[in-house]
């Protein structure tokens, strides 16, 4: 991947209850803005939060967080993900949960198969 304007990644949006959760890939990286130079950077996903008021989807207030999930994620991973999420904002306080889920990496989503 040589060009940012090169990688593409189809969202992907769950929604429940009148909340949604899209998972998005808007350009960042480790550092901020992926760096397509530097070989230790990858293309992170971002997710963000909406519930429908008013006939339309808004965007929920600190409800959108970069995370460590880079964009080869597996989508039922990020599926999974997303259910966690949407139960997180059931709470009128989840601005601190939805902080924590931003660390989600692949590896989370990993079964050890010898111990479960």
């Amino acid at each position: 991947m040589n060009d940012v304007e090169n990688i593409s990644f189809d969202d992907i949006e769950l929604s429940s209850g009148g909340k949604k959760v899209v998972w998005e890939w808007i350009g960042e990286g480790w550092n901020g803005d992926f760096n397509p130079e530097d070989s230790d950077d990858v293309p992170l996903l971002r997710f963000s939060c909406y519930h429908f008021l008013n006939g339309d989807w808004q965007q929920m207030d600190d409800a959108s967080y970069c995370t460590r999930m880079p964009i080869s994620s597996n989508r039922f991973h990020l599926v999974k993900a997303a259910m966690i999420i949407l139960e997180a904002i059931e709470d009128c306080n989840y601005k601190k949960r939805l902080e924590e889920l931003s660390w989600f990496e692949p590896q989370d989503f990993i079964v050890d198969k010898q111990n479960a």
